[in-house]
């Protein structure tokens, strides 16, 4: 499986969009994350849960802002938590917000053990490969770390009215800063090459609260506002699994080494 190479508008990277969100208004940021990570550590607990795992330490690589790192504290999950990041303005944020979190900001990929040789139970890798033009490379530089059970999460977007705006519109000039799309086939594929054993998976519908929808898009017309609460909120709801396959979901799976 080769690895798709995608650019962003102004031939920027996915951490070079992410780094200018951080240091633009990241509190502004970091309350969009705390939103979505309501979601998000559901899907890790359920699969915790299921799979009769109780860990006593979880590290987050590509922590940002610590939102799903601080939700699994508050409902504590584990004893001990660990973010990395390449942003120091997102780490320093984050264990400001939240003291019990050990922070590092660090490129895993050119130095894999910012916190030495100690032991995780739980990696989590939480929306951040679709961020990445190198994904294979950064999967890869997880062989060096120690750990035991990874929960690695993307959004599946390369779905069939993905594909459809795609002929209209270029999919990689996108406000989000993904430059990979994936399908649930092709993330338990690049999971699968580059090492990792699939244990179980999730699939599942974010659906945002109208209190999010205005939160994130409130600024914008009217039309414009209407179109942006039935994508995020009242179609997820009424279409339900037929939404997950043919237009967005986000997709946990639990994998070991």
């Amino acid at each position: 499986m080769s690895e798709p190479q995608f650019a962003l508008e102004s031939g920027k990277t996915g951490r070079d969009d992410y780094a200018a969100k951080y240091k633009g208004d990241i509190q502004h940021h970091a309350e969009w994350l705390r939103r979505g990570a309501l979601h998000k550590a559901d899907s890790i607990e359920m699969l915790l849960q299921r799979n009769k795992i109780k860990p006593r330490s979880i590290l987050e690589l590509g922590c940002g802002t610590g939102a799903v790192l601080g939700e699994l504290s508050r409902r504590k999950l584990a004893d001990a938590y660990y973010g990395v990041d390449f942003s120091e303005e997102a780490v320093h944020y984050m264990t400001e917000l939240y003291p019990e979190v050990q922070g590092a900001a660090a490129d895993i990929v050119q130095n894999p053990n910012p916190f030495g040789e100690i032991e995780f139970d739980v990696v989590i890798v939480c929306h951040t490969i679709e961020h990445l033009e190198r994904p294979m490379e950064f999967l890869k530089a997880t062989e060096h770390m120690n750990f035991k059970t990874m929960i690695a999460e993307v959004p599946l977007e390369d779905l069939f009215f993905g594909r459809v705006k795609a002929l209209i519109k270029d999919r990689s000039k996108n406000a989000a800063g993904h430059v990979q799309f994936f399908t649930r086939q092709s993330f338990r594929d690049l999971l699968e090459e580059a090492g990792f054993s699939l244990q179980d998976e999730r699939v599942y519908i974010p659906v945002l609260s109208m209190d999010t929808v205005k939160f994130a898009h409130g600024h914008l017309s009217g039309l414009k506002y209407l179109q942006k609460a039935l994508v995020a909120n009242y179609l997820p709801r009424l279409t339900g699994p037929m939404w997950s396959r043919m237009y967005y979901a986000h997709h946990a799976v639990m994998c070991s080494k």
